[in-house]
């Protein structure tokens, strides 16, 4: 099934109301990505450190802390979208 864009229905509501749920999806893309990506990383470290014995502590706390800090990111994203939202909330076009 694919979703449709504001350029592909006639009806100027749904447009409007598709054009603002798109802009509201963009918010933060490259943050949420970089979050992803870390989350990934730090996982990575933290398995690495735990499956090999001769892998150094250092693994296991840099894991941790890009771990903490990606979540950061998430929940930033998060707070920012939500806000957004509350800031610019969807009116129909008149």
């Amino acid at each position: 099934m694919s979703s449709m864009n504001a350029e592909q229905t006639p009806d100027t509501e749904l447009a409007a109301r598709l054009a603002w749920i798109n802009t509201a999806r963009r918010l933060h893309r490259n943050k949420r990505i970089i979050g992803l990506v870390g989350v990934v990383l730090g996982a990575c470290l933290v398995v690495w450190w735990k499956l090999d014995a001769t892998v150094p502590d250092w693994a296991l706390w840099t894991g941790i802390a890009v771990l903490v800090a990606s979540w950061a990111i998430f929940v930033f994203v998060i707070v920012a979208r939500w806000a957004w939202v509350k800031n610019n909330p969807y009116r129909p076009p008149a």
